[in-house]
């Protein structure tokens, strides 16, 4: 197989409607004067192809620029003021402590995108290659940041070489996490190794994670979540209310970002403990926000949602529950549904961060293939970024808000859910009818799995040393994440001189 001919996987994340192959494109081909079919080329909320055909590079490139600063700054909001108090509120509910949180709550739903991707893959090599780069960039990238905000909270305490006043980590859950990861990375190894893959070899894989959660159960003795009950008169939900105290820029800045707000919160509705007006009418709206959200991001037409019995039951049952939750609940008093409702904020959470990620992900697809990027470089570097944002800034998100235990295990724990369940599932759905995969020409991947499993042990390292190594632990993952996409660009020129 020639690496030209990588699969456009990311793209089958799009709506089917928009899902289409995409052709090599080259710098020339898309900037000469004859106009080229954006049709082959996937877009997502916009049509970057069109955009930058249609305004000159000096002047959509820096767009572009700025598009990509928004997602990224709405890809961190959205997280830290969304995602994270459903995930508490359960973890308290169920009571649940930190790591086991991390390893599950946070695990499944930053998995999803990973689950979808590789389930799509249009062949099985191409699905382990994305499964193993997104592993690399999770260790590297997201554990990296975590390392680094642990080390600058160490700095910032009174006494430097004390971590008294930093929450400390659990070291059994997460070097539990770390072992099974390496056995999981080195199981999927011999299995390119010996280039079949049949039923009873699948089926390994996702039995393996459950034997993780029932090694993380044994070990863990954390406390499980408590939340501090309400006291006072419900605040003003984050972004609604202006700032009191700042200057010009400040409000100029929640004058433009005030929208972003109002629509996150119509889709994710509050889950802080407390119950006003304001909360009751977001929550409300939330059901059939959600159900319109779900059908645009599916690429579902309107013609597809009246014909279909499914689609119209969804939408009696979101009507249903938007008018209890509006007349049959009263301000001050969490209503009997408020479980649900925070149900519903932890799957929208997860649903909008990965629309994020994935138009990110499409935005930085397209100007590559502006650039005459080829699609093995994009699989090994652009769709592993998207797919890892998310764990980034949820990872980013919780450390920040004093769960760093929780965010720590997850390091692991993502990626094992990655390898073990999501390529697990893929394999097991490929070889149901007793077909054995026939694995050829996988030395990239064999490489690749072999960057992950030392970036895993430096992880590891950095975590259970940090107070020995502080910083030198950031610089040795993101110094070994350069190395990584070092190689994938001399592969990629070496293939390309062969060719």
């Amino acid at each position: 197989m020639h690496w030209s001919q990588a699969a456009h996987a990311g793209d089958s994340l799009l709506s089917p409607a928009l899902a289409a192959p995409n052709e090599d494109l080259t710098f020339a081909q898309l900037f000469s004067a004859a106009p080229v079919d954006c049709v082959s080329v996937s877009h997502g909320f916009l049509d970057y192809c069109h955009l930058i055909q249609h305004i000159q590079p000096y002047y959509s490139i820096p767009l572009l620029v700025l598009w990509v600063l928004l997602l990224l700054w709405l890809l961190n909001d959205t997280a830290e003021v969304y995602f994270v108090p459903p995930l508490r509120y359960w973890s308290a509910r169920l009571r649940l402590s930190p790591c086991l949180a991390g390893a599950t709550l946070v695990a499944v739903g930053n998995g999803a995108p990973d689950l979808v991707m590789t389930a799509l893959a249009p062949t099985t090599l191409e699905s382990l290659h994305i499964v193993i780069c997104d592993t690399v960039c999770i260790l590297c990238v997201a554990g990296g940041a975590v390392v680094y905000l642990r080390a600058r909270a160490q700095l910032e305490t009174k006494d430097p070489r004390s971590m008294s006043e930093v929450e400390p980590l659990n070291g059994s859950t997460y070097v539990a996490g770390a072992a099974w990861l390496g056995l999981a990375l080195a199981y999927l190894l011999g299995l390119l190794v010996s280039s079949q893959i049949n039923l009873g070899a699948a089926l390994v894989m996702p039995t393996m994670y459950i034997g993780f959660m029932v090694t993380l159960s044994y070990l863990d003795n954390g406390a499980p979540f408590e939340v501090e009950p309400v006291m006072g008169p419900a605040p003003m939900l984050p972004g609604l209310a202006p700032p009191k105290e700042g200057g010009v820029g400040e409000t100029i800045w929640w004058a433009l970002t005030m929208p972003t707000y109002v629509l996150r919160w119509m889709l994710v509705p509050p889950s802080d403990f407390y119950w006003d007006r304001t909360r009751r009418i977001f929550a409300s709206a939330s059901p059939v926000a959600l159900l319109v959200f779900a059908l645009w991001s599916s690429g579902a037409g309107f013609r597809w949602f009246v014909t279909s019995s499914w689609s119209m039951a969804f939408a009696v049952l979101a009507i249903a529950l938007s008018t209890v939750l509006l007349l049959c609940s009263e301000d001050g008093h969490l209503p009997r549904l408020y479980p649900l409702t925070t149900l519903l904020a932890k799957v929208s959470s997860v649903l909008l961060l990965l629309a994020i990620a994935r138009e990110l992900t499409v935005c930085f697809k397209t100007v590559c293939l502006f650039l005459g990027v080829s699609r093995f470089v994009l699989e090994s570097t652009v769709v592993p970024w998207g797919n890892s944002l998310g764990d980034l800034v949820t990872a980013v998100a919780m450390v920040r808000q004093g769960q760093s235990e929780a965010a720590a295990t997850a390091l692991f724990a993502a990626p094992l859910f990655n390898v073990l369940v999501s390529a697990g599932l893929t394999l097991i759905l490929t070889t149901s009818h007793g077909q054995v995969i026939a694995l050829e020409d996988a030395m990239g991947q064999l490489k690749a799995g072999a960057v992950a499993i030392v970036a895993c042990v430096v992880l590891l390292g950095a975590l259970n040393f940090e107070k020995q190594v502080g910083w030198l632990g950031t610089f040795s993952l993101a110094g070994l994440y350069l190395l990584f996409m070092a190689s994938v660009v001399v592969s990629e020129l070496r293939g390309s001189a062969l060719a």
